[in-house]
């Protein structure tokens, strides 16, 4: 299991412009990708989270070099400051959830 925690600063006056591209990728692509297991777009103030869960890296590899991402990141890159994500990976086969 990959899960990959992507973090921007959002440019002041393009949340909502990220916001409507952010909800395609969520929504129209990532229920059918295969090996897509979570994929959630937030926005605080000033700041964009995507929190992803893929089954392996395969499927992520997939996702990465799919159509609908070399279409939307771009406009993405467009609504951050300098177009830059910080991605964080962890990379786990064995990962335990708890509600506390």
């Amino acid at each position: 299991m990959i899960i990959a925690i992507v973090k921007a600063t959002i440019i002041d006056g393009r949340q909502e412009e990220l916001r409507k591209t952010a909800d395609i990728l969520q929504f129209e692509y990532a229920p059918t990708e295969e090996g897509c297991e979570q994929y959630e777009s937030f926005i605080d103030g000033n700041t964009f989270i995507t929190l992803e869960r893929w089954s392996s890296q395969e499927a992520l590899d997939a996702h990465l070099a799919a159509e609908h991402v070399s279409r939307y990141v771009p406009q993405l890159r467009k609504c951050v400051d300098g177009g830059v994500f910080d991605v964080q990976f962890i990379k786990s086969d064995d990962i335990s959830f708890a509600t506390i």
